[in-house]
């Protein structure tokens, strides 16, 4: 069988597997983002935080809570995406049935997982750019610290109505969007692929 032959036999599930190579990839980049009145961060979907602050509330008494960001669909999501690449790469040359519908399955499964995982990192934004806040303006750790950010160069001291403030913000990034749409693809290619197979007879 050549090569050309392969690729027309399979190229739904071909396509699932660059896709979830692809997806991979992009699960160690940055989809959320936030930046605030003390810095900069951001988080991955397997919950890895990269942090730029310059800690004004570190000798608060109630200093910004950690996020508390679960990176178990990352790694969900990382498996599936393996599983489907392995899937296909070994139906290449078994083609089987089973193996047809493990592909399907787990590229259907890395899609809904990254959908899963834009959700759960969406739900969290609120929790991430507390972090990169400060607490109560009359708590004197917090003073202290915006004092000696303010002494060395590192920021402003806020003070109501002299100096605009910027509020913390977060926000999904274009690799979160970049991932759904990838993987949404990927699914589908492979499904397409699925009935193709099935309208035209067995593949094994």
């Amino acid at each position: 069988m050549t090569v050309l032959a392969v690729v027309r036999g399979n190229g739904g599930y071909l396509c699932a597997a660059v896709g979830s190579i692809i997806t991979f990839a992009l699960l160690f980049k940055p989809w959320l983002t936030a930046s605030g009145t003390d810095g900069k961060i951001s988080a991955d979907p397997f919950g890895g935080l990269q942090i730029s602050t310059s800690l004004a509330s570190l000798w608060s008494g109630s200093p910004p809570p950690a996020a508390d960001v679960n990176g178990t669909w990352g790694v969900l999501a990382s498996t599936a995406s393996a599983v489907t690449v392995i899937a296909v790469l070994v139906n290449l040359r078994a083609r089987t049935q089973v193996l047809s519908y493990v592909a399907v399955g787990s590229s259907v499964a890395l899609a809904l997982l990254v959908v899963v995982v834009v959700a759960h990192l969406n739900s969290k934004a609120a929790e991430v750019k507390r972090m990169i806040g400060y607490g109560s303006a009359r708590d004197v750790g917090t003073q202290v610290g915006l004092l000696v950010r303010w002494a060395s160069g590192n920021g402003q001291y806020p003070v109501p109505g002299l100096r605009q403030v910027a509020y913390a913000t977060a926000s999904l990034t274009s690799w979160a969007w970049l991932a759904g749409a990838i993987s949404l693809v990927s699914a589908l290619t492979a499904i397409a692929q699925w009935i193709r197979g099935r309208s035209t007879g067995p593949s094994a």
